[in-house]
């Protein structure tokens, strides 16, 4: 079968991708890194934890779906008819893992001598479903026990209650993995409903990285696509979003869990946007970041003096075209001063001067940071599935941190609401 193929250059990475859509919608990219031993495949869904309110494409209705199913569903497609993917991967030498996040879901693989079967190892894992009463009345005690395990954690928690603070009907204030009462709920109809919709080619792609020949691989990935076939619809997903207020829902959650040193997130609950304005934020935040936090910057040395800080400032930009973010963390034992002063410092930054020699600097060093780590295979195919994620063209990252203006600094800082920001502590 013949593909028409689209190739993409980047000159600052040195670094060329190629691009293509099957016939039955699979988005497949290839990105050949000659000379690395390494090389990962990746099938993917564009399918999250907040993706609960969408048609079933089998039947063109509506449904509402419990909290949980998209990583209920990660857990369960490993688990085959009398055993476990994970260890058939393992008996081979290949390592094997898969992710969910709040808008979409990865298998992946890494190996050395054993591309091709690694490859044709991951499709078979997830395009052959395997769900029964049983095997789901087991994963929800598996899974039940992960929940009661984070439940423990305070990185989970600073951060979760972050997000609870600053949403109010947005799905993204609910842990990836649901709550025990909604995972209850779920049964083999249901992931075989999700699966169906949203494990659908159209909305599905695969990201390839490596010493690998471009035709070969693209042969590979058809002929063991059409061995899983169904005559299940190939066709774009509906999924629909939820009414959040532009509001927050409270200004402060406090926690105790009995640490010696507390930890504080601060976030910034901002308006939605589109698809390169999302990459764009998030190049933005990455320059603030950098500029006015990192142990580098005036701000963490007056704090790092007063004793208020002792371990990193974290400012970071989360954000798809449903929710965005900015959440500013860190640890301290004096967390009423540290969160006072990041308030009064962020006003400092909207009202004042932007140093246009420490501006520059940064773009020059974050140009560099990303030529460095074009040698590292995942931040290739987390470029790429961002791109995918996005819907922007591919490198607009490199494209727009080298267009990034002071009043692009600025403008963005000016968006950071102080009424619509929230703080949350584990102490």
């Amino acid at each position: 079968m013949k593909n028409n193929i689209e190739i993409v250059n980047n000159e600052t990475l040195s670094e060329t991708i190629h691009k293509t859509v099957l016939s039955n919608g699979l988005e497949v990219y290839i990105c050949a890194k000659p000379g690395f031993t390494k090389k990962i495949g990746m099938f993917g869904t564009k399918y999250g934890s907040i993706n609960n309110d969408f048609i079933n494409i089998l039947t063109g209705k509506r449904v509402d779906m419990p909290d949980g199913v998209a990583h209920f569903l990660e857990h369960k497609l490993f688990e085959k008819e009398g055993e476990n993917s994970l260890d058939l991967f393992s008996k081979e030498g290949i390592s094997a893992n898969a992710y969910t996040s709040f808008d979409h879901t990865v298998y992946y693989f890494e190996t050395i001598n054993k591309f091709k079967k690694g490859l044709e190892m991951l499709i078979e894992l997830v395009k052959t479903p395997y769900f029964t009463v049983e095997n789901v009345k087991k994963e929800q005690g598996i899974i039940g026990q992960e929940i009661s395990m984070y439940d423990d954690d305070p990185n989970f928690n600073v951060y979760f209650n972050t997000l609870r603070a600053m949403y109010i009907n947005h799905p993204v204030r609910i842990d990836i993995a649901g709550t025990i009462d909604s995972i209850s709920k779920i049964d083999k109809d249901i992931l075989y409903t999700c699966y169906n919709t949203f494990y659908n080619p159209n909305n599905m792609f695969v990201v390839i990285i490596g010493d690998v020949e471009v035709s070969d691989t693209l042969s590979i990935i058809e002929n063991n696509i059409q061995l899983y076939e169904k005559n299940i619809k190939s066709e774009k997903v509906i999924k629909f979003g939820v009414n959040e207020p532009k509001n927050i829902l409270q200004k402060k959650i406090e926690k105790d869990m009995g640490l010696y040193m507390p930890q504080i997130s601060i976030g910034y609950k901002l308006m939605p946007t589109e698809k390169n304005e999302i990459v764009k934020r998030e190049v933005i935040s990455d320059i603030i970041s950098e500029m006015y936090f990192s142990k580098s910057s005036k701000f963490y040395e007056i704090e790092y003096n007063k004793g208020a800080v002792s371990d990193d400032i974290d400012f970071t930009y989360e954000g798809t075209t449903d929710f965005s973010h900015i959440i500013i963390s860190t640890t301290s034992t004096k967390s009423e001063m540290i969160q006072n002063d990041i308030f009064s410092y962020i006003d400092e930054l909207k009202n004042g001067e932007i140093d246009e020699k420490l501006f520059q600097n940064t773009k020059r060093r974050k140009i560099g940071e990303n030529i460095v780590e074009s040698e590292n295979l995942n931040n290739s195919y987390r470029r790429i599935i961002d791109s995918i994620l996005h819907e922007s063209q591919l490198y607009y990252d490199i494209e727009i941190l080298n267009e990034i203006t002071i009043k692009d600094i600025k403008d963005f800082l000016n968006t950071l609401d102080y009424t619509k920001a929230v703080v949350s502590i584990v102490k």
